[in-house]
Order: C-alpha cells, then sequence, then structure tokens
C-alpha cells in the first residue's frame, strides 16, 4: 500500500513539474509574439532567464515553440550540452537570431544566454542587444576522446549576399566551462564556412558527417560557382590530438 502511494505522489509531482513547464512556453511564445516590440523584447529576456536558471528545461521538449517559432533545441548524444536557437528578428538584411548554451556536470547545472561564437571567444555578450551575430544551430556531433568528449557544434547562416555558409566549432568542458579547441581541425578553428547558394533546405547531414567507426570527419565542399558538389568532402582523419586533413582525391 505504502508503494502504490508513494508511486502516485510521484507520478503527480510529474504531472504537476510537466504542467507548470507547459505554462511557461505558453506564457513565453506568447510574449515573444506580441506585437509591442518591448513587450516583445522582455519576453525574450525572461525566456533566456528561464533556460539559464532552471535546470528541468534541458529534458524538457519545447514542442510548442518548435512549432510556432521554429526553435531549435540540439541536445549532444551525451545529454550534456544543449544549444537553443530562434529567429528572433526579421528585416531586409536577413535574419537575425538567439542563442543560449547549457551544459551539465555532475551537479553543476550552468548556462549561457548570447552568441555562442562569443562565449567560446571569451567575449561574453547580452544576445539581447547582439542578436546579429548569433547563428542558427543545427547539431551537435559527439567525438569520443580518452580524456574528454569533443561537442563538434554545426552553425549555419544567410549572409547578406544570399549566400548560406555553415561551420564546425570544437569545444569541450575542462572543468565546468565550455571552451573552444584550438586548432582541433589541422591548424584551424573550424571545419566548413563556404559560402554557397542554398534555400536553406540543405539537411546537415548532407554538409558534414562524422564516422565514428572510421574516426573520420567529413565537411561539404562548394565548385567555382559556388554550387554544393554532390558527394564530394574535405576529409579529416582523427588522431590521438586533433584531426589531419586528408589530401583531395585525384
Amino acid at each position: 500500500m505504502k508503494k502504490s502511494f508513494l508511486l502516485l505522489a510521484l507520478i503527480c509531482i510529474a504531472i504537476a513539474s510537466c504542467s507548470k513547464m507547459e505554462r511557461n512556453e505558453k506564457k513565453y511564445l506568447e510574449g515573444m509574439q506580441d506585437e509591442d516590440y518591448e513587450a516583445s523584447v522582455n519576453a525574450v529576456k525572461e525566456f533566456c532567464n528561464w533556460l539559464e536558471t532552471d535546470k528541468a528545461t534541458m529534458n524538457y521538449d519545447f514542442k510548442l515553440m518548435r512549432e510556432k517559432i521554429g526553435l531549435k533545441a540540439i541536445t549532444s548524444p551525451d545529454s550534456v550540452l544543449r544549444c537553443y536557437s530562434w529567429v528572433s528578428n526579421r528585416s531586409e538584411y536577413g535574419e537575425s537570431y538567439t542563442n543560449v548554451a547549457q551544459w551539465c556536470i555532475g551537479e553543476s547545472f550552468i548556462a549561457y544566454s548570447g552568441p555562442i561564437d562569443y562565449l567560446l571567444a571569451g567575449r561574453k555578450a547580452d544576445i539581447k542587444h547582439q542578436e546579429t551575430l548569433a547563428h542558427s544551430i543545427d547539431t551537435i556531433f559527439e567525438v569520443k576522446m580518452a580524456n574528454h568528449p569533443v561537442y563538434l557544434i554545426v552553425q549555419s547562416y544567410v549572409n547578406r549576399e544570399g549566400k548560406r555558409r555553415a561551420y564546425v566549432t570544437s569545444t569541450h568542458i575542462p572543468g565546468v566551462q565550455l571552451q573552444i579547441m584550438p586548432f582541433f581541425f589541422d591548424g584551424t578553428e573550424m571545419a566548413g564556412n563556404n559560402a554557397f547558394i542554398d534555400k536553406g533546405n540543405t539537411p546537415v547531414g548532407e554538409l558534414f558527417k562524422w564516422d565514428e567507426k572510421a574516426r573520420k570527419f567529413y565537411a561539404y565542399q562548394v565548385d567555382d560557382n559556388e554550387q554544393l558538389i554532390p558527394g564530394k568532402y574535405t576529409v579529416y582523419e582523427l588522431g590521438n590530438e586533433r584531426f589531419t586533413r586528408l589530401p583531395d582525391p585525384e
């Protein structure tokens, strides 16, 4: 009987928690869609603050925001790192994004609201005032290493010429701080970043690939007309400490 009551209590707690998450999501979504600019900006700030302070958001689906505003909530395969991005403004110069990153190491929960590139460069900036510097975060690859995993964060954006760029930044978490991995790709800090003509419909899986078994990473290539070359990639092979670029096949 006691076990039944305990199970029922746990179920009630879970339902209450879920309801609270759903109420918060709906409240912030409505505020972010408010036609009044100041009200929408304040809602973004409050939403970011929620993500920064509530660890439970790391496991929440955000189905409503994904459907209504195209929110991307991308989680690393080991569930340690989660990154959010969504379009917060559209203008004649293109789309402006908001970024939030969360990570959990043991009992330590850390979150950062701002352009993730600023965080990795050690230059924190308030995303609410620096939206144009943030990009869409499309996926996170996890590379298993001897001492710690490396997370390859894929970002993309459309430049003012209407061309898309996508690139991968190597990161890790020494201690509890998310940091960039300097020169992890054979002398560079990222792979990709070639401009190409695209309507934004090309899946990330066609731009970048990680082969865990072969320990090889593949980054897209473009031709002289800035068109994607189907099936052709720059290939990096993982050694003990970093990726080495392999020669292109003749």
